[in-house]
């Protein structure tokens, strides 16, 4: 199930990325629950201060060990204080291991409640950002006989859902959802909290949701099921759903969803039914072949599951590419589909036929291209742009990277105009959210010792700019302290080579951070086992088990059993070719709106571009495991 929700927050709607209340839950869990312990003599106010802004800053590998130093001084339990306080910075920074050597490091016997309780909370974290979610649930277990704050509650409730999420048991996760909803004031965290409520709900099946008992449901969460069935029931702009939505106002009066949420998903309706006549204009033969039959057939697959009916029909016409000039026949097949009644137009896939189509001019019929085109070409009337794009990503990883308080940056990128335009997107968007560039190199693709290549990238002169950084080293190197995380674009070939020599020149502490483009795609434990610790970003059909249970997912998985897996990302972007046709206008109208889609959670920009969030996961024990939402 998909679903059209309003976006809240500037980084990724809750779901893609680490909340931007998590740091406020980190380090501050007892700050209701008791009296502040006094500082001991030993640790003077301006240590305790220096923590403090470093945390405050994003500088948590700093933070963590001013605490730490705080702690070696400090007489129990203000000690075991700061060793949680150290131990928050790290999970922020997301140095897990780290943060795991130092809450074994405390012997829980000794910790009075306060401290046990934050312990409790910290462990849980942890455990879900490593993808132990068992092992979560039970260290929550009993909190609430330790008196917790509202604030902790509200960190119970929210760690929960996350677990419960993560174990796949959706409806749990919503419960817990709608637990912590009266525990929280801040506007932000409301509509942060109501959208992954509203996300959970829309992933539940009819079935499941027409069959809970409702002894066990309070009357707030019936009201959030029996809304949830509504969407599911009636298509958007459907006739039936309009009045449906105003006999549940008046059955659950005063009900939270009734706003923002629910007046944002009212203004999303369309005012009249559309049903296109659809031309999908792919190369199904020649170099593109394997990559547009897959679009083609995930385009399909939507279709035939779709049972709103809101397509009149598809037509595919052929697009005939040049192999030696990359001149295709787009021009007169996009007139052609014209003259024969399309009012629709998806494709061409290929960025040279997008290109050539531009060129024509504006076009007459809304076309939604799968590609980008380049920013010289301007914008064209009547084209939407959507495509899985490498350089998105790599604003992703700069973002997130950002996100998870990292400030400096190395490089590390294929010798290659891919790797050029992936490095480029990647450096623009982190210097635009104040990061710093500190060190890049760019590596052979076909070499397999880059010994030289590493050190070289680890020892950067900090004065260097990022243009110097580019250029042959001339100066003696000297090792950089400065940087805190390392942007590795890689196939998984020469990933699996670069990064045990990563790890080999004393790179462990530096968390890796990649796009989609380091992992085949499916589990391979054996040969991916070298990639342990790199976190990256992929779609939800590669990351998300419960993509699993899409009727377009089990379909095309069944009929094309050869090349699923290699392929799913480009199934996928069939997919949500066809789904997302509906709802272009108003993403147009609504840039804050957002679609959940098999590549990801989908969002207009002003130049008509769809720009994808992804999921987000860590290869441990050589298989993707997903990251803490």
């Amino acid at each position: 199930m998909y679903s059209l929700i309003p976006m809240v927050i500037s980084f990724r709607k809750a779901g893609h990325c680490l909340p931007l209340m998590g740091l406020a839950i980190l380090l501050g869990l007892t700050a209701c629950t008791t009296p502040p312990t006094k500082v001991s003599p030993q640790a003077p106010s301006s240590e305790l201060a220096q923590a403090k802004a470093l945390a405050a800053e994003g500088r948590y590998r700093a933070a963590a060990a001013a605490y730490t130093q705080l702690a070696a001084s400090a007489q129990s339990p203000q000690r075991q204080d700061y060793q949680l306080h150290a131990a928050a910075a790290l999970l922020q920074g997301n140095y897990q291991q780290e943060a795991n050597m130092l809450l074994d490091s405390i012997t829980l016997e000794d910790l009075e409640s306060p401290l046990k309780l934050r312990y409790h909370l910290l462990a849980a974290q942890l455990a879900i950002a490593e993808g132990e979610v068992k092992r979560a649930l039970l260290l929550l277990e009993g909190i609430e006989t330790l008196g917790p704050s509202l604030e902790q509650q509200a960190a119970l409730h929210r760690l929960r859902a996350q677990a419960y999420e993560l174990e796949d048991n959706l409806l749990a996760a919503a419960r817990e959802r709608v637990q912590l909803e009266p525990l929280l004031s801040n506007a932000q965290a409301l509509q942060e909290n109501q959208l992954a409520l509203w996300g959970l709900l829309m992933k539940l099946t009819p079935d499941i949701l027409a069959t809970l008992p409702k002894e066990s449901i309070s009357p707030v969460f019936d009201g959030w099921l029996k809304l949830a069935q509504l969407f599911q029931r009636y298509p958007l702009g459907s006739p039936g759903l309009q009045q449906a939505i105003e006999d549940w106002r008046a059955r659950y009066p005063g009900h939270p969803a009734s706003l923002p949420l629910l007046q944002a998903e009212m203004a999303t309706l369309p005012t009249m039914a559309y049903r296109p006549s659809i031309a999908l204009l792919l190369p199904t033969e020649g170099p593109f072949a394997a990559s547009a039959k897959a679009v083609q057939n995930g385009f399909f697959a939507a279709y035939y599951d779709d049972n709103s009916g809101w397509a009149s029909n598809i037509r595919f016409y052929e697009v005939t590419i040049d192999s030696d000039t990359g001149h295709s026949n787009v021009d007169s097949i996009y007139q052609q589909a014209q003259a024969e009644g399309a009012s629709f137009v998806v494709g061409p896939l290929v960025k040279q036929s997008l290109a050539q189509l531009a060129a024509t001019g504006d076009l007459l019929l809304p076309t939604l291209a799968l590609n980008y085109l380049d920013k010289s070409h301007g914008t064209v009337e009547n084209l939407y742009q959507f495509t899985l794009s490498p350089e998105d990503e790599a604003r992703e990883v700069a973002e997130r990277a950002w996100h998870d308080g990292h400030r400096n940056a190395l490089a590390l990128i294929p010798d290659t105009q891919w790797g050029q335009r992936v490095e480029d997107a990647f450096a623009e968007r982190w210097e635009s959210l104040g990061g710093t560039l500190v060190g890049f190199q760019a590596y052979d693709p076909e070499q397999e010792d880059y010994s030289l290549l590493i050190q070289r990238l680890l020892n950067i002169n900090e004065k260097q700019s990022r243009q110097q950084v580019r250029q042959e080293f001339t100066l003696e190197p000297q090792r950089h302290h400065e940087a805190d995380f390392i942007f590795l674009a890689a196939f998984p070939r020469q990933a699996r080579l670069l990064v045990p020599q990563l790890q080999f020149h004393q790179a462990k502490e530096l968390p890796v951070y990649s796009s989609s483009h380091i992992y085949s795609g499916y589990p391979d434990p054996e040969n991916d086992l070298d990639l342990n610790g790199v976190l990256f970003c992929d779609i939800p059909w590669v990351l998300d088990k419960n993509a699993h249970d899409d009727p377009s997912y089990q379909s095309l998985a069944t009929a094309y059993p050869k090349n699923f897996e290699q392929l799913k990302r480009f199934y996928a972007l069939g997919v949500d070719a066809y789904r997302i046709i509906p709802h272009l206008k108003i993403l147009q109208q609504s840039q804050d709106m957002t679609f959940d889609g098999a590549t990801g959670t989908l969002q207009m920009d002003t130049g008509r571009h769809l720009r994808r969030a992804l999921d987000w996961a860590q290869f441990k024990k050589g298989q993707p495991q997903p990251v803490a939402k």
